[in-house]
């Protein structure tokens, strides 16, 4: 458990500040108390017609745990026993704990830890959240290969992960040590990724997919949890879902055949297996593997994807077999978490880069190369391709132009390479994706090639593939276009467009490409966003949503009033979040169905409530509903389970504005900026705020802190200039207003201003030269030629 690198970066500098959205992304979490049952809700399964045999209704179904499976299906508990599901969690004991706890020492940046054990139980000597060293008693253990986590208790149902590591490989490969998970900086006690806080956090950040029907029961009031479960690893019903109607049925007398007519499917809450299992053979006409019989439902990938993709959580409770987004919104392909190709940066757990891949869209499932017992490959190396791919073709030198056996010659190392997360787990990257070097050139995106000849360029790696497969003109890849559109490149948002139409597309691409046209809204770009509402994809139609975020409430009604009614949670709770400051236009039915569907936005709120993010979204809500004394305390909730929140404290100060009560707002922003000295956000936030009271001083003065502490954002770099040359200093203003162009070239907002302002301040020949650069990069809008004109 640990934050992706760039994510760091902006826990320190933007701590959080989500002024629109619903959830923080991330894992949610959910303690555990043995032999806790709980009853959920399901289908109808009973049967009907005279001939019909009862089932039982899997919809009352309870969790009765692994040994109880074990009666029939011996096989299959002996393939899970001692997998990494199996041992996802246990108490730290003799038998489980693998680290060195005989007195063993550990140094990070001069702060000394010592690991020992005591009456039988195991410690770790190390700094608490105030610095000072304790010994802390280790109470279970997380994970066992390549690394195991040690978690300890603290007040109000916490428990916590310690940073420091033990690495279980092999000594040989460089383990059987203790080791840091931020090997390479120092994490003082009070800093926001220290192991004692939110982040290292198990009962939100780890439990949920860690153990079996987990209930992480957070008391907002308290700032407290009583987290339970039925069975404290990943157990059979945490895949099958609660299995008591099954034995029930299997106990029958008299059970209901597979072909007789009953609707309970054994009383499984979800029948993971295909209705008629097909198989893979090598079509004759394109020499590919194909499915004998086509996938039926994509049931089984999203039973595993809640747990292996990187999401936001919308409920507390997962079921198998409900759709991924009536619980779970996957992350987009954000530059924070993947390269511009799709090709995994951070942590991102399988999920979005699988479906991204050829294999996932012809067919291919996790079960057809994992084992889903023994989370085992069905067969070692290329064995396992070759059950599928032709072996004379593929697994020759003539394709992959390596010498037999060697790394070069491995199909997963050249079209799943490996990256590292938590310094020694290898994860590989499942787009399964052809190595592009030449994209590399491009776009500096990572290549297998290069991944192994570290002391080679990426241009010999391109050269090289020109060599044994020939120059081929390819059409752009999608990355190519998520690139060009992020940089502003001119054409770029016709080309979004253009990649968003496309339904050869996987969705997550086309979704990606709607944010991107989001983040730089024009009228073109806003039809593309509304054409995406009534897309076939609900990810497609969750991010459309939250395009319309530029337009007056009304427009947003009129486009997506019918998506309150969308049959997938995630896209009804994010109309909510849309269509909230338009109720008073509603109609009757459209008011019913937005109650019905605030009621979702609340209670999926509910479930990250330990979260500051939560409370903001509950804010944001009941202030757009007109419902400030409601806004207000959800943001106060927020401020007082996490104080340094900076959202919470700039929405309130926002409200209180609103409200008349501007002088109660200072305090917030004040003391936003004591808790986060080294935040460009808080600083900015507070200029804003002595800018808004007309003392222009002190508010340049506190916009240029947030401008030197981060100069690589551009819109802060363009409002510092502008704020100095509203000063009188217009010298000092033009640097930042060109550094705002030279961040984003693409921005005719900077553009703009550099023409007008250079023209207000008598510098007509720059001023002639940005209004021409301004022509040239968008000729369709004719009052930038105007502007051109006036000037010459």
């Amino acid at each position: 458990m640990k934050a992706p690198e760039p994510l760091r970066r902006q826990l320190r500098t933007a701590a959080g500040l989500v002024l629109i959205g619903a959830c923080l992304s991330g894992a949610a979490a959910l303690f555990a108390l043995q032999g806790c049952g709980r009853q959920g809700g399901g289908g109808d399964s009973s049967a009907e017609g005279p001939e019909a045999k009862h089932v039982p209704e899997k919809g009352t179904a309870t969790y009765l745990g692994a040994a109880r499976c074990a009666e029939c299906h011996a096989e299959e508990h002996g393939l899970w026993q001692n997998s990494h599901h199996d041992l996802a969690m246990q108490p730290a004991t003799e038998e489980t704990v693998l680290g060195d706890f005989d007195d063993a020492e550990f140094a990070h940046f001069g702060i000394e830890s010592k690991f020992f054990r005591r009456d039988g139980k195991f410690f770790a000597h190390t700094p608490g959240p105030d610095g000072v060293h304790q010994d802390y008693p280790i109470e279970y253990v997380f994970g066992v290969y390549p690394l195991q986590q040690y978690l300890i208790p603290f007040p109000g149902g916490r428990y916590q992960a310690l940073q420091i590591c033990w690495d279980s490989r092999p000594a040989e490969e460089g383990g059987q040590r203790w080791y840091h998970l931020y090997p390479d900086e120092p994490i003082p006690h009070d800093d926001v990724l220290h192991w004692t806080g939110d982040q290292f956090n198990w009962n939100y950040m780890c439990a949920e997919c860690h153990s079996t029907n987990l209930h992480k029961n957070y008391d907002v009031a308290k700032d407290a949890y009583h987290t339970e479960w039925s069975e404290m690893d990943v157990s059979c019903e945490a895949c099958h879902g609660p299995g008591s109607a099954h034995v029930e049925w299997a106990e029958m007398a008299d059970p209901p055949g597979e072909g007789e007519k009953y609707t309970g499917d054994m009383g499984l809450t979800v029948r993971l297996k295909e209705p008629e299992e097909g198989s893979w053979y090598v079509d004759s006409e394109s020499g590919q593997p194909k499915r004998s019989i086509p996938l039926q439902s994509n049931v089984q990938v999203e039973a595993c994807a809640p747990c292996h993709a990187h999401r936001r959580v919308l409920a507390g409770e997962f079921r198998p077999g409900q759709p991924l987004l009536d619980t779970h919104v996957p992350s987009l392909l954000t530059e924070v978490l993947y390269h511009p190709d799709g090709q995994i940066k951070e942590e991102v757990y399988v999920y979005g880069s699988f479906t991204q891949s050829k294999m996932f869209h012809h067919g291919v499932r996790c079960v057809d190369c994992h084992n889903p017992h023994s989370l085992k490959l069905m067969a070692p190396g290329n064995a396992l391709c070759v059950r599928c791919h032709q072996p004379d073709k593929y697994d020759t030198p003539s394709h992959h132009f390596h010498p037999p056996d060697s790394e070069g010659a491995s199909c997963v190392d050249c079209h799943m390479p490996v990256k590292h997360y938590m310094v020694v787990d290898a994860r590989r990257d499942h787009s399964l994706r052809i190595p592009r070097p030449d994209l590399s050139v491009k776009l500096g995106t990572p290549n297998a090639c290069t991944n192994c000849h570290v002391d080679q360029p990426v241009a010999w790696a391109a050269d090289a593939f020109a060599e044994w497969y020939g120059k081929k003109e390819r059409e752009p890849r999608y990355g190519e276009v998520l690139a060009a559109g992020r940089a502003g490149a001119p054409g770029s948002e016709a080309r979004l467009a253009d990649l968003f139409a496309n339904p050869e597309y996987p969705a997550i691409v086309r979704a990606t490409a709607l944010s991107e046209l989001g983040a730089r809204p024009t009228q073109a770009s806003l039809r593309t966003i509304v054409t995406g509402l009534g897309d076939v994809d609900p990810l497609v139609r969750e991010t459309a949503l939250q395009g319309l975020e530029v337009l007056q409430p009304a427009q947003r009604l009129q486009f997506a009033a019918r998506l309150l009614e969308d049959p997938v949670m995630a896209v009804r709770v994010q109309a909510v979040r849309q269509l909230a400051a338009a109720v008073g236009s509603m109609t009757e039915a459209q008011r019913a169905a937005f109650d019905a569907a605030k009621e979702e936005y609340i209670a999926a709120q509910a479930v990250v409530a330990d979260r500051p993010g939560a409370h903001v979204a509950l804010g944001l809500l009941y202030t757009d509903l007109g419902e400030s004394g409601k806004a207000e305390d959800a943001y106060r909730d927020a401020i007082r389970i996490a104080p340094a929140d900076l959202a919470a404290r700039v929405n309130l100060s926002e409200l209180l504005y609103q409200l008349g009560r501007m002088d109660e707002g200072r305090p917030l922003l004040e003391e936003a900026v004591r808790l986060n000295p080294d935040n460009g956000v808080a600083h900015e936030v507070l200029g804003r705020y002595w800018i808004r009271r007309k003392d222009y001083a002190r508010g340049t003065e506190s916009i240029g802190r947030a401008a030197a502490l981060m100069p690589e954002h551009a819109q802060i770099q363009y409002f510092y200039g502008v704020a100095l040359n509203q000063m009188e200093r217009f010298e000092e203003a033009l640097p930042f207003l060109e550094k705002a162009y030279r961040l984003e070239p693409g921005n005719a907002e900077y553009l703009v201003g550099l023409a007008t302002i250079c023209r207000d301040r008598g510098r007509r020949g720059l001023a002639k030269r940005y209004a021409a650069e301004l022509v040239e990069k968008f000729p369709e809008v004719p009052g930038y030629r105007q502007l051109l004109e006036d000037l010459r």
